[in-house]
């Protein structure tokens, strides 16, 4: 009798260097394709990128949470909430492609691609549905890419369409200055789960968020500033009435 085989995939993996780093006692594997790269110049290091911002997210981030990582990049993030963070899922968004074999190879390497919904993948998020878009993406800094109307055939919808009926306790979003427009698209959502945000805003729109905070009843609980052209912001909701 033959045995019963499960669904397989097949990704088309990148050319690249593996390193393999012990990290609180846990063996962690970064994919790493250019070692000039802001953030794999860490992973060659064998350490995550932004650990200031890893604990901030450690100390807000429960065990058993959903985590929703918009703008997954290489995963760095997502492989320490789950690695790290004991999260039950991790929702990815990464429009970008070339990101996107990075991140399958890392989450895979380290055996967490089970536990994240990636149906998302090549898709990003916007306050509106678009096709037609094409990443502009710096040499050396990957996650830096933005998005770029009428370059290519990527395409962006809205949060809420993409969540509808989902259950999202944490979300952690960097998405190079559109924050504004993803907040918006992800405005059912963010009213019926109440999750825990850490958010990466680009400085002219800071005044813009903190306002869009203060009406959709979020504290702002911690900052931290890394560059000058940005800075991160980790939520919460109010109680109910106060």
């Amino acid at each position: 009798m033959k045995s019963e085989q499960e669904k397989s995939a097949v990704y088309r993996t990148p050319m690249a260097e593996i390193v393999c780093a012990k990290i609180w006692g846990k063996p962690v594997f970064f994919t790493i394709t250019n070692p000039k790269d802001v953030i794999q110049k860490k992973h060659v290091k064998g350490a995550f990128y932004e650990e200031e911002e890893l604990e901030i997210i450690r100390k807000n981030c429960r065990p058993g949470m959903v985590f929703c990582d918009i703008g997954s990049n290489i995963g760095n993030h997502a492989l320490f909430a789950l690695k790290f963070l004991n999260v039950a899922k991790v929702i990815l968004f990464e429009p970008n492609p070339v990101a996107i074999a990075v991140l399958r190879s890392n989450l895979t390497l380290n055996g967490v691609i089970d536990q994240c919904d990636d149906q998302h993948l090549g898709l990003g998020l916007s306050d509106s549905s678009a096709k037609g878009l094409g990443m502009d993406v710096p040499d050396r800094n990957l996650g830096g890419g933005r998005m770029v109307e009428g370059s290519g055939d990527l395409e962006v919808i809205r949060g809420d369409e993409a969540l509808a009926g989902q259950k999202i306790d944490f979300i952690k979003l960097d998405v190079e200055g559109m924050e504004m427009r993803v907040l918006a698209g992800l405005r059912e959502t963010i009213a019926r789960e109440r999750p825990i945000m850490f958010v990466e805003v680009d400085v002219e729109n800071i005044e813009a968020f903190q306002a869009w905070a203060a009406e959709s009843r979020y504290l702002i609980r911690d900052t931290y500033k890394r560059y000058r052209e940005n800075k991160n912001f980790l939520l919460v909701p109010q109680p109910e009435g106060s």
